[in-house]
């Protein structure tokens, strides 16, 4: 309890004290629930403030740190004279949560009483305080200086604590406020914490308590803090401004995905994998209404029919072996949020039945359970299948697609759209660079020709491992063509290689050609290739011309090409060098 050994007389009622200070007198209201005021005075030691609101006229600085500042409205409790107190007299740490922490808030009509807090919280405990002395300045502090902490006294002159709280509570639904009344009523206290109070304390306060509240309440809303910019951090990443591409159809695709975003109507979203469905199906989410409550993923491909239906509407303890307790599904934990049914295409026929009833009527029963549960979800479906060819087959009910593809968006391939290769590859180049801590930022002409070559059958999830690979692999500041993996270069090659036979081809087609050269000629021209192209690997360049490696050696002899241990020394020029004795 807080409790003080000064004189009698320093205990005065706050008009008393403003009487001594020279400033204006308040205007007294008895409480409502009794009607009685205890005047403030010092029982057994203990000091009970004043049991009623005081209206107090408007100061030109209504928030104050009166003790940081030596300046107080009771002439009897300033920065020097500070009446000494026995409950935790002992300074404490500083209990910071952050390195700049923002203030705590106390609001209370009497300065006395508001003093005292702030003692405690500022000088014995050393967080940050200011104080508001009215309803309305509170809530201008509150808005303005972003308080951490309240607390606020209950009984107030111009507005009631629990109205302030209300107030306070839509603008900031995480910020703890701690009630605090001269009344010890249980309906008072219970309509507070239903209010959305954190806590409620009793004068005469008992400031160990005081302390271990304002402990856990800044840790939480800490925490709260860290998750609100964690989510704005994931907001801003699946932000449709962020989504790369240069392409057309792409256009026509963010069209449809802004429009679709503006409402809660349900989404299929149809496309190969690795198009970026879960990275559209999460733009509509945070880009949407619904943005600040939960996004919730399940892929139906990927968990077993049995079990399916008990992720999805959870189950009731006793349901099936093994179900120990009652599980929330994702339907239930998606409420007021986005359900994306990754790979809908997949689910089982029997499921689809269940499912199309929980999205038309927004309502289902858990695995064993007879109780109807209502949810407000978003669904957005995703699947790489084809869905008509699905319904022909029977393996897709079709009451079920016409409700899930009421706004369908297509994704195109990225083999569609190869404007979009490149900027994708430098953007994931970036990022993994920056994730390795290297300083990695070209890509050789040759990679970047061999990357519009390809096809990209795994599509945007492809290039991105390709880049992460080629990132880790990179010996300095550019990806080289050697860097990427072997079917992109294998692919880069054969296509060069039909190039060269088309261009072949032509040559000695006598209708294009009408020069005839020796066939020595030609043989000599095809070695002298063979060997450029392989950098002067005898065995390689045996291979490629589907010769043994002993007619090589004697074409070398023949066309007197120098090697040195097994391969053919070629000029700054590439070309096979001449010499007069070949090695064997």
């Amino acid at each position: 309890m807080i409790e003080t050994t000064t004189k009698p007389n320093a205990l005065r009622s706050a008009p008393a004290a403003k009487q001594s200070a020279g400033l204006p007198p308040t205007t007294e209201k008895p409480l409502p629930s009794n009607g009685k005021a205890t005047n403030g005075k010092s029982t057994n030691g203990k000091f009970f403030p004043n049991g009623r609101t005081v209206s107090s006229p408007k100061a030109d600085f209504p928030l104050r740190s009166p003790l940081a500042t030596g300046t107080n409205r009771n002439p009897e409790f300033s920065s020097n004279s500070l009446p000494s107190f026995s409950a935790g007299a002992d300074r404490k740490e500083p209990l910071t949560v952050d390195s700049a922490p923002a203030p705590i808030l106390i609001v209370d009509d009497e300065p006395f009483v508001a003093d005292l807090i702030y003692h405690w919280v500022n000088s014995v405990w050393d967080y940050p305080a200011i104080i508001a002395h009215d309803g309305e300045s509170a809530i201008i502090a509150m808005r303005e200086q972003h308080p951490r902490m309240v607390l606020l006294d209950i009984q107030m002159p111009d507005m009631n604590g629990i109205d302030v709280l209300r107030a306070m509570r839509s603008a900031d639904e995480f910020l703890p406020i701690v009630m605090v009344s001269a009344q010890e009523s249980i309906t008072v206290a219970v309509e507070a914490l239903k209010a959305g109070a954190y806590d409620y304390l009793t004068k005469p306060i008992d400031t160990e308590r005081l302390q271990v509240i304002i402990r856990n309440a800044l840790t939480t809303y800490s925490f709260h803090e860290q998750m609100r910019a964690l989510r704005a951090e994931l907001n801003n990443r699946y932000d449709f401004s962020n989504i790369i591409s240069a392409d057309p159809h792409m256009h026509t695709v963010f069209k449809l995905m802004r429009k679709a975003a503006e409402s809660d109507i349900t989404v299929c979203i149809l496309g190969e994998s690795g198009t970026g469905k879960e990275l559209v199906a999460r733009g509509l989410h945070v880009n949407g209404p619904r943005r600040d409550k939960p996004f919730q993923v399940i892929n139906c491909a990927a968990i077993p029919h049995e079990l399916l239906e008990s992720e999805l509407f959870g189950h009731e303890r006793g349901s099936f072996t093994g179900a120990i307790g009652r599980k929330i599904g994702k339907f239930e934990a998606a409420n007021g949020g986005t359900l994306f049914l990754d790979e809908i295409g997949d689910m089982d026929l029997t499921l689809q039945a269940k499912l199309l009833r929980a999205i038309q009527e927004r309502e289902f029963e858990r695995v064993g359970g007879t109780e109807s549960v209502r949810v407000d979800v978003r669904i957005v479906c995703a699947t790489n299948s084809d869905l008509h060819e699905a319904i022909l087959a029977k393996r897709f009910r079709e009451d079920l697609y016409y409700r899930i593809s009421a706004f369908p968006i297509m994704l195109p391939p990225l083999r569609s759209r190869r404007g979009d290769i490149l900027l994708l590859a430098e953007a994931f180049l970036k990022r993994f660079s920056t994730r390795q801590g290297k300083q990695v930022t070209t890509i050789s002409k040759p990679a970047m020709d061999a990357m519009l070559a390809y096809s990209w059958p795994g599509n945007i999830r492809e290039i991105e491992s390709m880049v992460e690979r080629a990132v880790l692999l990179s010996e300095n500041d550019t990806v080289m063509l050697h860097d990427l993996p072997l079917p992109i270069r294998q692919f880069y090659e054969a296509q060069d290689e039909g190039e060269a036979r088309e261009s072949m081809k032509d040559f000695f087609d006598p209708l294009k050609n009408k020069i005839v050269l020796p066939i020595e000629e030609i043989k000599r021209y095809a070695v002298y290739h063979a060997l450029h192209a392989c950098n002067g690997n005898i065995s390689e360049a045996s291979l490629k011309l589907d010769i043994s490696r002993s007619t090589m050696y004697r074409f070398l002899e023949m066309y007197n090409i120098h090697t040195q241990n097994g391969v053919a020394v070629l000029n700054e020029a590439g070309v096979p060098q001449p010499s007069i004795e070949v090695e064997a």
